[in-house]
């Protein structure tokens, strides 16, 4: 619960609970059309489970139309014609929750009926799903901008919570949280207070998991997806008033990288290949909070003005090192600017015990865009300040002219490429 009551409602419990309502109408409608026809468990099972969202949807339109909207209207009389529309589409709505409902319970007894309660879920699809994808996108917005956080709290908790048992809570919240990622999981389940969440989890697990069991199948898988998965690619892009030669020549100098990246502080050409060529070979060296890390990185593709691209090398014999990233840089011609796209591409992920750990270590690694579209921003302030070109020359490798400032570096481990030492920065 919040403490900032007069900021605007925080209206995603709404797109959370259509979200809910989209996918088991979807469920429902694959196992009606699908053969072989469900056995008598499942048939009963589905069918109770239509009944019942029948019900929670009416509860919710009833919320809306006495609770929720009145109170919009009163406090925005320019949203009546909006809300008018709401509560017709509600009207055209109710004939169709009720025809399922009946359908669902006839076809409960009688198998019969599995083909009048697939186009009855049909024909509810056709007039329920753009309805929530109107409020969402229209109204919604209004709620925010009318309510406070504090009286959305109020309608929300009065007419939506405080009137269920804590059964009915406990079996809505695993149903809304099923398949539902950390956003939304933990949107959902701070509607209670400590104590009560606990109860709610704990207590309808089990038996939530197993109905869904019965009316979906065993296979299916409804927790809630609380890991981010790991990003493997990605990208950013901005548009800079430079020439693309320009700023081509100032990504290509790898040893400048530490001017725009927050965690590499050095980078070296090796000896073999010359500087800025295919197969070139630089180290970078990192550092962010309490750690410090360096990897060899590989220039794989040149094309002066257009293309500037590199790897991390992947190191077998150092499981810390095992990962390897591309790193690319696009320079398009764009107007009197260059439209410059920055990229990553994670071609060998670590090993997972060490992803896991990184991924605690850094979590801003989990997703570098944010990161990408700085970089972008410090290439395009660099560009404008006149510094020079960096044009690549035999100097020794490493030599900036300036000392390493405390929040430069010189990419990190991108997007988990511990190898990309020059994650952000090239």
């Amino acid at each position: 619960m919040t403490t900032d009551t007069l900021s605007p409602a925080d209206t995603r419990i709404m797109r959370i609970v259509h979200t809910a309502l989209r996918r088991d109408i979807a469920r429902a409608a694959e196992v009606l059309r699908t053969a072989p026809p469900p056995a008598q468990a499942q048939r009963v099972a589905l069918a109770d489970h239509l009944v019942w969202m029948m019900h929670f949807l009416h509860l919710h339109h009833t919320g809306e139309d006495s609770g929720l909207w009145p109170l919009v209207r009163e406090l925005n009389p320019a949203a009546g014609a909006l809300l008018d529309a709401m509560d017709a589409d509600h009207a055209r709505i109710g004939p169709e929750m009720e025809r399922v409902a009946a359908v669902a319970a006839d076809y409960r007894a009688h198998p019969a009926a599995r083909e009048e309660l697939s186009q009855s879920v049909t024909s509810l699809e056709q007039v329920l799903l753009p309805h929530l994808q109107r409020e969402e996108d229209e109204m919604m917005p209004v709620v925010a901008r009318t309510l406070t956080r504090r009286q959305w709290d109020d309608v929300e908790q009065r007419v939506f919570i405080a009137s269920k048992t804590k059964r009915e809570l406990g079996i809505e919240a695993h149903w809304i949280i099923d398949g539902a990622g950390r956003e939304d999981y933990d949107v959902t389940v701070r509607k209670v207070d400590p104590a009560t969440r606990f109860m709610l989890l704990h207590a309808f697990k089990r038996p939530y998991r197993r109905a869904c069991a019965t009316r979906w199948g065993a296979d299916l898988d409804v927790s809630p997806r609380l890991r981010r998965p790991t990003r493997t690619e990605g990208a950013a892009e901005l548009w800079i008033d430079v020439p693309a030669r320009q700023l081509y020549d100032a990504v290509a100098d790898v040893t400048r990288i530490s001017e725009r990246s927050p965690e590499c502080r050095r980078c070296e050409w090796l000896p073999g290949r010359p500087p800025g060529t295919v197969g070139a070979r630089f180290r970078g060296h990192n550092r962010a909070h309490h750690m410090r890390w360096s990897r060899v990185c590989e220039v794989t593709a040149v094309d002066p003005g257009r293309k500037f691209e590199f790897r991390t090398v992947s190191d077998r014999r150092n499981p810390l090192y095992h990962d390897s990233t591309t790193w690319s840089y696009l320079f398009t011609a764009d107007g009197d600017g260059t439209r410059v796209t920055h990229s990553y591409r994670i071609d060998v992920l670590p090993y997972r015990p060490l992803l896991r750990l990184y991924s605690r270590l850094q979590p801003q690694h989990q997703d570098m865009r944010p990161q990408m579209r700085q970089n972008l921003e410090a290439l395009r302030q660099q560009a404008h300040a006149g510094s020079p070109t960096g044009r690549l020359s035999p100097e020794p490798p490493g030599r900036t002219g300036r000392r390493a400032r405390p929040w430069d570096r010189c990419g990190p481990r991108r997007g988990w490429s511990r190898g990309a030492s020059t994650r952000r920065g090239a």
